[in-house]
């Protein structure tokens, strides 16, 4: 009697660890689906670093942070990424931190990315990106840090930055910007580091 006593326990204990295992790391299909769709428009096979990425759980893929089944972080910093950011990083509603810097990026920078207004860090310079800073970046209403240098982006300044009232980091330098600063820029009272130069 005792001994089936034991091994039901045991029985009990292998469940809820496995339980614990597999559901606590389970994460937002969309969510992961998104990530494979990163990993593929970047070359992820090429990348310097990709452990776990398409093979184990997302919680154990290499720069990625999951909370709660959600992907709060991202960061792929200078991981030799190439090819372009999928419109689809935009429906990673919960993530804070998003830094694709020091890589070899192109193509433009997706307007669904404005729809992440949880953000707080948001880290797209020193690659190759072209075209316009999206307008819908005004909707980054946590944002803290927001780095764009080093790359191609030309057009104007959106005024919509104006509406990024908890911005302490705006660094734009090293672009093909044009056109006049936008007044909006002076709502950003908390700004402490602003670097706009090396523009047209």
């Amino acid at each position: 009697m005792k001994t089936k006593s034991t091994l039901l326990c045991f029985v009990f204990a292998f469940c809820v660890n496995t339980y614990i295992t597999v559901y606590a790391q389970a994460v937002d299909e969309q969510d992961s689906l998104a990530l494979v769709d990163l990993y593929n428009s970047t070359a992820g096979d090429k990348w310097n670093y990709n452990t776990n990425w398409l093979t184990g759980p997302v919680s154990s893929w290499y720069g990625v942070t999951v909370s709660e089944g959600k992907i709060t972080a991202l960061y792929l910093h200078l991981n030799n990424l190439t090819g372009t950011i999928p419109s689809s990083l935009g429906g990673l509603a919960d993530l804070t931190s998003l830094n694709l810097s020091s890589n070899l990026l192109t193509g433009g920078i997706p307007s669904t990315l404005g729809n992440l207004s949880n953000l707080k860090v948001l880290g797209l310079d020193e690659n190759q990106l072209r075209g316009t800073i999206p307008s819908s970046f005004g909707n980054f209403i946590n944002i803290t840090s927001l780095s764009l240098s080093r790359n191609q982006l030309s057009g104007k300044i959106p005024s919509s930055l104006g509406n990024l009232i908890d911005l302490y980091y705006l660094n734009l330098f090293h672009n093909q910007l044009s056109g006049s600063i936008p007044s909006s820029l002076g709502n950003l009272i908390y700004v402490e580091d602003l670097n706009l130069s090396h523009n047209q």
